[in-house]
């Protein structure tokens, strides 16, 4: 939004920090969509690099829209992210090399740690993760389904038959 705003003049800033709040705060992607084509028709003659800064990210910019609305202000934001690149700056100031790959690594894992237990407090409800499913599945993070207990996944079968003969 600063990108932005930082190509208009000051008089029509904050014309255009509504507009561009209203397609932040959407309520769903399509509707993100309209609002951002509505921008763009209204401003793309009067502020051509304005414009072309918006529709450059747009797709980026309307991604967390496809996320439950209590979750959207956490990911939206790169706060915690951000302070934990801090907190990695900080610590090796006062190590100025690593022996091994490895001590270095350990130093990340320990500052993401110590930042996690700050970003659990955002619970989700079952609703929540219905929303989300549909999302994991597009993104193809969903994990394959196992087998129940006690039977073989129909691969497995044949590698093992395999092995015997």
């Amino acid at each position: 939004m600063r990108n932005i705003l930082d190509k208009v003049p000051d008089e029509t800033r904050a014309e255009i920090k509504a507009y561009l709040a209203a397609v932040r705060e959407a309520p769903n992607p399509d509707e993100g969509q309209k609002a951002a084509e509505v921008f763009i028709g209204r401003y793309e003659r009067q502020f051509p690099s304005a414009v072309r800064s918006f529709t450059d990210d747009l797709p980026a910019s309307l991604a967390h829209l496809r996320l439950p609305a209590a979750h959207r202000k956490f990911v939206r934001t790169t706060n915690l992210i951000e302070r934990s690149f801090e907190e990695e700056r900080r610590r090796t100031k006062t190590i100025p090399r690593f022996f091994d790959e490895h001590s270095a690594l350990k130093l990340v894992f320990g500052a993401l740690t110590r930042a996690t237990a700050r970003w659990q407090r955002l619970r989700i409800t079952d609703l929540e993760q219905h929303q989300i499913a549909p999302l994991r599945h597009q993104l193809g993070l969903e994990p394959p389904p196992q087998p129940p207990e006690g039977k073989q996944d129909p691969g497995n079968q044949s590698l093992a038959a395999s092995e015997v003969a």
